[in-house]
């Protein structure tokens, strides 16, 4: 059931009144849901932004939207008595403590290597290691039987290779 409605008329300067439109006409909106806003926002202010002292000079930030999410954006708005600045403002400022809790506590981390890093190098370690097995011996050692051969790797085992 919808809530009932009631009318509010007031007179405002014509200069105002034009004003008004002109944000009417660029944020989509009818004249009920800015009145609606303005006076859930002066009766119930969400953020206190003084823009004077705590925000310095002033930029402006513009960016379009797809229609369906400025609806719900919208529909946010209203149902939780904001503007579209004290909102956008909010999940900048939120995002902006997030990025900077997160980057303190990976000062304070020791330096992480990628995995990535570590499988490159067993790669490189595993090619020198075949490297090494086809490289032909030197013609130095000596030929040894395949029973001392044997005898060598169970020796090798304990840390000590013996030839006789």
């Amino acid at each position: 059931m919808a809530a009932e409605k009631k009318g509010i008329t007031v007179k405002i300067d014509a200069e105002l009144h034009a004003e008004v439109r002109h944000f009417l006409d660029s944020h989509e909106m009818t004249m009920a849901e800015f009145v609606t806003l303005a006076l859930q926002d002066e009766l119930h202010p969400k953020l206190n932004i003084q823009e004077d002292k705590n925000m310095g000079n002033m930029r402006t930030l513009a960016f379009q939207v797809p229609e369906e999410l400025f609806q719900k954006i919208k529909d946010y708005l209203q149902r939780n008595h904001m503007t579209q600045k004290e909102f956008v403002i909010g999940l900048i400022e939120n995002e902006i403590e997030r990025d900077l809790t997160q980057r303190a506590g990976q000062e304070e981390q020791p330096e992480t290597t990628d995995v990535s890093e570590f499988e490159d190098e067993s790669e490189e370690v595993e090619e020198q290691h075949e490297e090494q097995e086809s490289a032909e011996v030197s013609d130095d050692f000596e030929d040894v039987s395949a029973e001392e051969n044997e005898d060598e790797e169970l020796d090798e085992d304990e840390g000590m290779s013996m030839g006789m």
